[in-house]
């Protein structure tokens, strides 16, 4: 609503929306679809078909696409800015649209280094109203990102709590747990009988690809929780889009997925959202967590914690930070603050 409202509303023109994600692009470009709103995408999976239909419909006098969505990438590209540019030149931009925004910054939990380069193309689209958009940021990521696309200061800024009296949350010590799948089969089993539905649908979040695979697989073996899949990078594109359309039409009841899945998924009735494995920091598991429940009707989210996996994901932290060496001091004490964050949430949790 914060920049599809607006978007539809002017009369003539289209907006540009910057999106991370090739699979957030088309839940969304669907979406608007579905309601006889003309969004189209430029990115590297068109055909040359469709990218010329697409190209063809912006060198239009009167163009008939309303919300172009774009990678970070492709809005780096001269070719880009130069077809942007014409299109500029007969004021058909209404608005630039950076969703995802806490990327820009190197303080946010999936910085996007392609993010940063976004100030040219907000440079070539003078005048135009630019608005960024993000589920969570820190004060640090909200100034960062002013300056990195750069943005002037607002006139005003639209801030709320990440509090919603829907979701319910739960911290669970692995380490206590005789058997930790039969007590997230408990889990699951309990919310089905509270919520009195056949129909489930959640989200399993792993650290691994090899424990998605594992815990689908022995979750789709009970025969109870309906068609459960793994999502994760290991797989191609096609098939990912297809498990994420499967889901999203509730062919799927089920997915366990590394954190690469649900940026921006728009789907409200999300009961469930667990954390097999811990999330990398108290922001990430603000976004990840926050997938559930959308619809506003009550719905679970729950992590299980152990020692053990708090000293892997620390040494994970570690190892990545002395990889980047380049890293600012800044950035580095950034992402074990947030780490340590969620420990202290989640051993203090009561």
């Amino acid at each position: 609503m914060c920049y599809q409202f607006p978007a539809v509303y002017k009369e003539d023109g289209l907006s540009i929306v910057i999106s991370p994600l090739l699979a957030l692009i088309q839940d969304q470009v669907q979406a608007l679809n579905d309601k006889q709103i003309i969004a189209r995408t430029l990115n590297s999976t068109l055909s040359q078909q469709e990218k010329k239909l697409v190209l063809g419909d912006l060198m239009h006098r009167q163009p008939t696409t309303r919300l172009l969505y774009i990678t970070p990438e492709l809005a780096a590209t001269q070719s880009f800015l130069s077809i942007i540019k014409k299109v500029h030149q007969r004021k058909l931009v209404n608005y630039l649209i950076i969703d995802e925004a806490h990327c820009v910054s190197q303080w946010g939990h999936d910085y996007r280094p392609d993010y940063l380069k976004l100030g040219a193309l907000h440079d070539e689209l003078s005048n135009v109203p630019c608005i960024a958009v993000t589920a969570t940021a820190s004060q640090q990521v909200i100034t960062h990102s002013y300056e990195r696309l750069p943005l002037r200061q607002p006139v005003l800024e639209f801030k709320s709590s990440v509090f919603r009296p829907e979701l319910f949350y739960y911290v669970q010590f692995k380490d206590v747990l005789y058997d930790s799948f039969h007590h997230l089969c408990q889990f699951i089993d309990e919310i089905k009988q509270n919520l009195d539905t056949q129909s489930l649908s959640g989200i399993i979040y792993c650290r691994t690809r090899d424990t998605c695979s594992e815990l689908a697989t022995k979750l789709t073996q009970i025969n109870k929780y309906g068609s459960v899949k793994s999502y994760h990078a290991g797989l191609t594109t096609e098939k990912r889009q297809q498990i994420q359309s499967e889901w999203m039409n509730g062919v799927t009841s089920i997915i366990c997925a590394t954190i690469s899945f649900g940026m921006g998924i728009d789907k409200g009735n999300v009961r469930f959202v667990i954390h097999w494995d811990m999330a990398k920091s108290i922001s990430g598991y603000y976004q990840e967590s926050g997938r559930a429940g959308r619809d506003g009707k009550q719905s679970f989210c729950r992590m299980y914690y152990s020692v053990r996996e708090r000293d892997t994901q620390l040494f994970l932290i570690n190892q990545e930070i002395n990889e980047k060496n380049k890293l600012a001091d800044e950035q580095k004490t950034s992402m074990l603050n947030g780490f340590n964050s969620l420990v202290q949430y989640c051993e203090e949790a009561k």
